[in-house]
């Protein structure tokens, strides 16, 4: 991602249930078949059909072990077939234990893929919508249940997301397979591990970490000292994201390095969630998390079946790890609707110094009117898309959505940022500005 963004970062717990696994298969006896993906920040979003219905944005997350909603519109499209109440725990500083439906014997299609009998979680925790955290229509997320069915080859410079089936890969790709690293993979529980090196405060040190397309963030780590796992002296106290049970806090620095495959990313900003959010989470299983910041710099193929991640560095790998420098988070309640809200300000940041406050509603950056991403469904032949232009008092505004704020802020150090914004029911307007500054 070119600007810091939420990340995604949760555990689900199904209490007592185990879900079993899904089939997909390839129409018309095909051995591949391939889409394209909207790339948003560091989210890879495919079209995805449940049931018959219209296509819609799911999230291709490798950390996730089931096919979740998380969008309780969904269910305007389709209908979900019966199953039975379950319940979940999540991370968040909200201990709670939360209702969630398991449907059975679902129908999904995916390009040319189709399964019958998909195992679905919906959630009803409306606090855990996607669509208003991202500023894009999501409805759910999906890991395991595809990415085990096939090999999985996700190329972000092209954003176009490759299946083949694993004997078809092996015999007609094994020369291309040569130019890429082999990295070796655990899959535990359905979610893949990598072991690898990297350098903390200059002590050098092995890793276990979770390979998690739905974070958005390059590197989280959970500090153990018993494992030099040790937070570096220059730090910010931030908002890292949300999970199931509420918001996540915690740390903010950059480590040395982290390798994956034969190549150091150096100085990779890292993410240390405080103790109260990670508190469901066993510190025995992993060490911490590599996520799209990091992933997003390779092309990457995934099997899941060999346990085998194959990596190549593509045009992204030299970007600089940034963060959100202006130090405000926004939340979009109705992404078809060009409203913002501010949710969070990090302390000291250059945002709070202008004067911005939590629940303000953000009009304008730059001179760009808030506007929206895309539509609701998206029709996966044709690119994302915004309205580039609205007319307002007569004038014509350039407009801009929540995925290139985020963007904006993280982007270039020094420049400065005007914001008209208002508070409260009154409508009055407000400008302001700052000048984007890095603090780690």
């Amino acid at each position: 991602m070119k600007a810091f963004r939420l990340t995604i970062f949760y555990i689900l717990t199904l209490l007592p249930f185990i879900l079993i696994g899904q089939e997909f298969s390839i129409e018309g006896n095909k051995n591949k078949f391939s889409l394209p993906f909207q790339h948003v920040g560091n989210l890879v979003i495919i079209p995805l059909s449940i049931n018959g219905s219209v296509p819609l944005n799911f999230i291709i997350d490798t950390g996730s072990p089931h096919t979740i909603i998380t969008n309780l519109e969904a269910i305007n499209y389709f209908k979900l077939n019966k199953g039975k109440p379950i319940q979940i725990a999540g991370l968040g500083n909200d201990s709670k234990t939360l209702e969630a439906y398991l449907s059975m014997n679902n129908t999904l299609k995916i390009g040319l893929a189709n399964s019958y009998t998909t195992e679905i979680v919906l959630l009803f925790e409306k606090e855990f919508n996607l669509s208003s955290r991202f500023g894009v229509p999501i409805y759910g997320i999906i890991g395991y249940d595809l990415l085990n069915e096939f090999v999985t080859e996700i190329n972000y410079s092209n954003k176009k997301i490759t299946f083949y089936k694993h004997d078809y890969f092996y015999k007609k790709k094994a020369d291309k397979i040569k130019k890429f690293d082999e990295v070796n993979l655990e899959i535990k529980k359905k979610k893949p591990y990598v072991t690898t090196h990297s350098a903390i405060n200059g002590v050098e040190i092995s890793l276990k970490l979770l390979i998690d397309s739905g974070s958005w963030d390059a590197v989280w780590l959970f500090e153990d000292g018993s494992q030099m796992v040790n937070i570096p002296s220059k730090y910010i106290v931030d908002y890292l994201g949300f999970g199931l049970n509420g918001e996540i806090h915690g740390k903010k620095s950059r480590i040395n390095y982290v390798q994956l495959g034969s190549v150091k990313l150096e100085e990779p900003t890292t993410s240390f969630p405080d103790t109260l959010s990670t508190r469901k989470i066993s510190r025995l299983e992993r060490n911490g998390t590599i996520g799209g910041e990091i992933l997003k710099r390779f092309t990457t193929i995934y099997d899941y079946k060999n346990q085998k991640l194959f990596v190549k560095k593509n045009k992204k790998f030299n970007d600089k790890f940034n963060y959100n420098m202006a130090g405000m988070e926004l939340y979009q309640p109705y992404p078809e609707l060009p409203y913002l809200e501010v949710m969070y300000i990090r302390e000291n940041s250059p945002a709070a110094l202008a004067g911005i406050k939590k629940g303000d509603a953000i009009q304008f950056i730059n001179g760009k009117k808030v506007g929206v991403f895309q539509n609701h469904i998206i029709d996966y032949r044709f690119a994302a898309s915004k309205l580039d232009k609205v007319e307002l008092d007569g004038k014509k505004h350039e407009t801009i959505s929540l995925p290139e704020m985020l963007d904006l802020f993280k982007q270039n150090e020094g420049e400065k940022i005007t914001i008209i914004y208002t508070r409260g029911n009154n409508g009055i307007q407000h400008e302001t500005s700052f000048i984007l500054e890095k603090s780690i």
